[in-house]
This record gives C-alpha cells, structure tokens and sequence, in this order.
C-alpha cells in the first residue's frame, strides 16, 4: 500500500469526505519539528529543550490519547487495548496530529511535535503543501531503554544497579533483559519487568496497526529526515548534536 494513499483513504473513511481540503485548510508557514520513535528514546526530553531553545511550542500525540480516552470514559490502558480491534478513534488522533503539523492553533516562532509516527504524517502533509519542517527518529539500544525505564520507575540507584548487572552488549529480545531485571535484588523488580513487557508489546501493536491501517512502518527511516542515535548519550549532548544537524540541514534552523 502507498502510504500516501493509504492516509487519505482513512482520512476519509473515519473523518470525512472532506478531511483532506480541510487539512490543506490548516496549512500555514510555521516551522515545525516532529520526532518520533519507541517509548523511552528520549523524545518527550528532547521536544521540551528544542522547543525551549527556539521559543516555540511543544505538542505531545500523546496528549492526544489521553484527552480521547477521558473523553469516551475509559483508562488509556483500556483504549489502547480497544484499539486492536477498533477503528477510527486512532484515526482521528492522527488526523489532530496532522492539523498541529499544518500549524493548526499554534502560536509562536514554531513548534514541536513528539510521538510515536508523526514523522510519516508530516510526509502526507507536506504532499499538502507544508513546508518548513523537519522529521527526526530516535532510537536507542534495547538495554538502554531499560536502563531508563528503571530509573524512571525504580530510581537512580536502581537504574546503577542494573547498568552494572545486566548483560552487556544488545541481547537478541526485550523478553532476556526482562527476565534479568527479575532476577535484580531490587523491590518491585519484577512488577518493572512486567511494565517493560507491556511496553514493548504496546510498540509492537501500534507498529503492526499502522502497517495495517496506512502501509508504513514507523521504524523505517526512509520517512525522516534525520535519525538521531541517542544510546548513551545525555539530553544536553543529544540536544546538541540534534541543534548542528539541523543546522545543516536546512539554513531555516540556524536562523531561527
């Protein structure tokens, strides 16, 4: 499937037979920066500190989920598990992210926008028209992400604990790190290993959904403009090198 064509389709299949003018409607000349990538590669960091640096705004698709779920009554646990089988709800939360990637309700000198795919919906938009805009990808390494996830749920010892326990090196799944965050003499060590593989299986449904739904893998870098690395690496130091990439990839970024 084009992915191109396979956005408008939804579009106007769950939004309306209009949906596409109505997003050209949106369309204005405010820069935007969208990243995208799994959980815990540092996207919501990195879209606060960009958007700090250039006096912009900062919009998270996940925002998105969560006002959706309030609205229809329901944990975001329960939406994400409704999503397996329905249709149209996660459509219209991709709609919304195209029209903030038009410039939609967005006041400043720009804005950035962090998900897990907006990088393939700033394509579509810029079939639209939009200009200005630049799609980044983050990844890290698989035991990194755990690192992170320990200290964000467990603390700082926690997540030295680890570093010096697990196995080094990118274990071949999630599922080895998992049972070796178990085994850590660590309280709730285990309720942390359950959450990761929740994690995981979260990116893996929301990877096949828009497989599915629009004929893109989110993961596939031919949809970005530049792939940032983040492994290892601390928010000012990836904040950095993002800031000189940018920089050279359009004049736009230096000057803003």
């Amino acid at each position: 499937m084009d992915p191109l064509k396979g956005i408008e389709r939804a579009f106007t299949t769950h939004v309306g037979p209009d949906a596409v003018e109505r997003l050209m409607a949106t369309v204005t000349p405010l820069p935007v920066i969208l990243i995208a990538g799994d959980q815990l590669t540092g996207k919501s960091t990195q879209a606060r500190m960009l958007a700090g640096h250039y006096s912009g705004v900062c919009r998270s698709v996940g925002g998105l989920f969560r006002e959706a779920a309030a609205r229809r009554g329901i944990s975001v646990a329960e939406q994400a598990r409704r999503l397996l089988t329905e249709r149209g709800i996660d459509v219209e939360i991709d709609y919304a992210t195209c029209e903030w990637i038009g410039g939609a309700g967005l006041d400043g000198s720009m804005a950035v926008i962090e998900g897990r795919q907006p990088g393939w919906l700033g394509g579509f938009m810029s079939s639209l028209g939009k200009e200005n805009m630049a799609r980044l990808y983050f990844h890290c390494s698989r035991r990194e992400q755990v690192l992170r996830f320990l200290k964000r749920e467990l603390g700082e010892d926690a997540c030295r604990l680890a570093r010096d326990t697990l196995p080094p090196g990118e274990p071949e799944t999630l599922e080895v790190l998992c049972e070796a965050v178990t085994a850590l003499k660590l309280e709730g060590a285990a309720d942390a290993a359950a959450q990761l593989r929740d994690n995981t299986h979260r990116d893996e449904d929301d990877r096949q959904r828009y497989l599915e739904l629009y004929g893109f893998d989110y993961r596939d870098t031919d949809g970005y403009d530049l792939v940032v690395d983040t492994d290892g690496k601390g928010p000012g130091e990836v904040r950095d090198e993002i800031l000189q990439r940018l920089a050279q990839l359009a004049p736009l970024w230096a000057t803003l």
